[in-house]
């Protein structure tokens, strides 16, 4: 026999208990809920945020792209387009245009008559009744 102290057998695991790897300071936990869902809708959220992007930057102010001095005709009861002044469908040469106004129309005409214009057309938003008003002088 040996006079050196026979190290003890490491004690084994209970049994039915798997054994857990020790977690080192520098990794912490990662919450897997977030992660995978933000990887689930994350493209469902990019596509809304796009969608948004791409209709701020091409929203219709109104206007059409009509500046004074252009002609309008109607095209159907609540829209207009630009025509040659000489148009038979003309309504008349623009004289005024203002964004972000009140579109009733008693606010309307009197802007539009400060401005030569007898008829006005509006576009009204969801901003309590603020829009785009066109101001359109008879054709002559």
């Amino acid at each position: 026999m040996s006079d050196h102290p026979v190290p003890e057998a490491a004690s084994p695991e209970p049994v039915g208990q798997p054994a857990q790897p020790a977690q080192s300071a520098q990794s912490a936990p990662t919450t897997p809920g977030r992660l995978s869902g933000l990887k689930r809708f994350g493209g469902f959220l990019l596509a809304i945020l796009v969608f948004f992007l791409f209709r701020a930057f091409t929203a219709d102010d109104g206007t059409h792209g009509i500046k004074t001095g252009e002609c309008i005709a109607s095209v159907g009861t609540d829209d207009f387009k630009k025509v040659d002044c000489g148009d038979s469908t003309s309504l008349g040469s623009v004289t005024f245009v203002e964004k972000n106004a009140p579109t009733d129309e008693t606010s309307a005409l009197a802007l539009c008559s400060k401005h030569g214009a007898a008829n006005a057309f509006t576009s009204a938003t969801s901003d309590g009744g603020a829009g785009t008003i066109i101001c359109v002088a008879d054709p002559k």
